[in-house]
C-alpha cells in the first residue's frame, strides 16, 4: 500500500451555464477597425482606409489566434463584413476569403467536433461542394483566380454563423457590430453619389454600390423586428431595437437599392404573417421609420431617392431603363438556355454572354440568371435543390418551434439572388441564419451552455 496519497484536484469536463450578454470588448474591437477606416473616406483617402481596415484586422485576428479564441475571431469578421465588402475593391480583394479560411482553420484546431457537426449537415456539405466546383470550373474556363471566387465566401460565411451561434452572446455582438459597420459606411458616403452607398470621391476614385449598403441594412432591419430581436439579445430592450431599426431603415431607404427594398418588403410580410410576437415590433418600426423618412425626404438627399423611385415606377420609361438593363438579360435567357441547356456556356463566361445578347460587357445581375446561363441544368438543378431543402427545413423549424428567423434567412437570400449574384459574405450570413434551423431546439432563453474543464466537485453554474 502506498504511503502517500494524491491530493491534487482532478480536472474533468463540466457543463457551464450563464446568461448571454453582449461582448462589449468585441464591439470595441469592431469600432476600432471600422470607424477610422470609414472616416478616412472623407478626411484622407479610400485607399488609406482600406489598408487601415485590413491591417487592424490582421493585428486583432492574429492576437485571437495566439489566444485560440475562435469566437472572438469569427465574431469580429462577421461584425466588419459590410465595411470589408465596401473596401475590398480598393485593397486586398481576397481579404474576406482569407479571414474566413483562417477562422475555419482556427476552429478546426480548437474545436474540431463543432466543425464536424457543421460538416455532417448534408445541405451545407452540398452547398460547399457546389460553390467549390463552381469556382474551380470558372477558374479552369477563364484562367482567372478571381472568377466567381466569392462563391467560396458564401459557404464559409454560412458556416461561420453556425459556429458562432453556439454562443449566442458572440453572435448577437457580431450582428450589432454589423449594424455599427452599416451606419459607419452610410455616414461616410453621405456627401457622395445620387444613391447612398456609391459615389465618386474627391480624388476621382469611384467606390461602393447601393446594394453593398442596402442588403446588409435590410438584414439588420429584419433581425431587429423578427422574433422580437432575439438574435440581438434585445427581446426586452424595445428602445435598443428601435434605434437599430430606425438607423438601418433610413440607410436602406436612402440607398435607393430596389432589390434591397424588395427583400425587406417580402420578408416583413412573411414575419408579420407567421410571427404573432413580431407584429407589434414591425408596426412600431414602420411608424417610426416613416416619420423619420418624411423628415429626410425634405432634404437634398431625399430628393435624390425620390428621383430613383420615380424612375422605377415611371411607365413612360422603358422596362430596361427602369431595371438598369436587367430586363434585357432576363429576356435573352430563353435563347441563352436553348443554345446550351445541359452544360451552359461555361462557368465564368457571364460577361461574354451578356455581350453576345445585349451588346454590353457586364456581369449577369442575378444568381439564377448567371448559374443557368453559365452552367445550364448541370449547375442550376443542384442549386435549386439546396435552396428548396433549406426552405423546407426552415418551414419545419418554424412550425415546430415558432422561430421565424431561419425562414427569413433563406427567403431573404432567395430574393437577393433575383437582383444580384449573391455570392459574398453578407449573402452567406443570410444563409447562415437558415442553417441555424438544424439545431435540435431553438434557444428561446438568454442562456449559454457549453463544456469546459473544471475541478472535480466544483460548482460551475453561474
Amino acid at each position: 500500500m502506498s504511503a502517500t496519497a494524491d491530493l491534487s484536484p482532478r480536472v474533468v469536463t463540466a457543463v457551464r451555464v450563464r446568461a448571454s450578454k453582449l461582448k462589449w470588448l468585441l464591439i470595441a474591437q469592431i469600432c476600432v477597425c471600422v470607424l477610422p477606416a470609414m472616416a478616412s473616406i472623407d478626411f484622407a483617402s479610400a485607399d488609406l482606409g482600406a489598408r487601415y481596415l485590413v491591417g487592424s484586422l490582421l493585428l486583432l485576428l492574429s492576437y485571437h489566434i495566439v489566444r485560440r479564441d475562435r469566437y472572438q475571431f469569427l465574431g469580429l469578421v462577421i461584425g466588419v463584413a459590410p465595411a470589408l465588402g465596401l473596401m475590398r475593391a480598393t485593397f486586398f480583394y481576397d481579404s474576406v476569403t482569407f479571414f474566413l479560411i483562417a477562422g475555419t482553420l482556427l476552429w478546426a484546431a480548437t474545436a474540431r467536433n463543432e466543425l464536424e457537426f457543421v460538416w455532417r449537415d448534408p445541405i451545407w456539405k452540398g452547398l460547399a461542394f457546389w460553390c467549390f466546383f463552381y469556382w474551380f470550373f470558372s477558374f479552369c474556363e477563364t484562367q482567372d483566380w478571381h472568377s466567381n471566387s466569392r462563391a467560396i465566401e458564401l459557404f464559409l460565411a454560412g458556416a461561420a454563423v453556425c459556429l458562432v451561434s453556439k454562443r449566442r452572446s458572440f453572435l448577437a455582438t457580431a450582428l450589432v457590430g454589423m449594424a455599427i459597420s452599416v451606419s459607419a459606411y452610410a455616414i461616410a458616403m453621405l456627401p457622395y453619389g445620387v444613391r447612398l452607398g456609391e459615389g465618386e470621391l474627391d480624388d476621382g476614385v469611384t467606390i461602393g454600390n447601393p446594394a453593398l449598403l442596402g442588403i446588409p441594412a435590410a438584414f439588420i432591419v429584419l433581425v431587429a423586428v423578427t422574433d422580437r430581436g432575439r438574435l440581438f439579445l434585445m427581446e426586452n430592450n424595445v428602445f435598443g431595437r428601435l434605434i437599430i431599426c430606425l438607423s438601418a431603415g433610413e440607410w436602406l431607404i436612402l440607398s435607393g437599392s430596389r432589390g434591397s427594398w424588395t427583400i425587406t418588403l417580402f420578408c416583413m410580410i412573411l414575419v408579420f404573417a407567421f410571427s404573432k410576437s413580431s407584429r407589434k415590433s414591425i408596426l412600431i418600426g414602420i411608424c417610426v421609420v416613416a416619420v423619420a423618412t418624411v423628415v429626410v425626404m425634405s432634404t437634398d438627399r431625399g430628393d435624390k431617392v425620390s428621383n430613383v423611385f420615380d424612375k422605377t415606377v415611371d411607365t413612360n420609361r422603358s422596362l430596361a431603363n427602369r431595371t438598369s438593363g436587367r430586363s434585357n438579360m432576363w429576356a435573352a435567357l430563353p435563347q441563352i438556355f436553348e443554345t446550351s441547356p445541359i452544360w451552359g456556356w461555361g462557368a465564368g463566361s457571364g460577361r461574354d454572354i451578356d455581350y453576345v445578347y445585349t451588346h454590353r460587357h457586364l456581369e449577369l445581375h442575378s444568381l439564377y440568371l448567371q448559374v443557368i446561363a453559365e452552367t445550364g441544368l448541370l449547375g442550376a438543378i443542384p442549386l435549386f435543390v439546396i435552396l428548396i431543402a433549406l426552405l423546407r427545413r426552415a418551414v419545419i423549424h418554424m412550425r415546430r418551434y415558432g422561430e421565424v428567423i431561419p425562414l427569413v434567412g433563406i427567403v431573404g437570400f432567395m430574393f437577393i439572388g433575383v437582383s444580384v449574384t449573391a455570392l459574398d459574405i453578407v449573402s452567406g450570413i443570410y444563409l447562415g441564419l437558415a442553417f441555424m434551423a438544424r439545431e435540435a431546439s431553438p434557444r428561446f432563453t438568454g442562456l449559454e451552455v457549453w463544456q469546459a474543464p473544471a475541478i472535480e466537485n466544483e460548482i460551475v453554474l453561474n
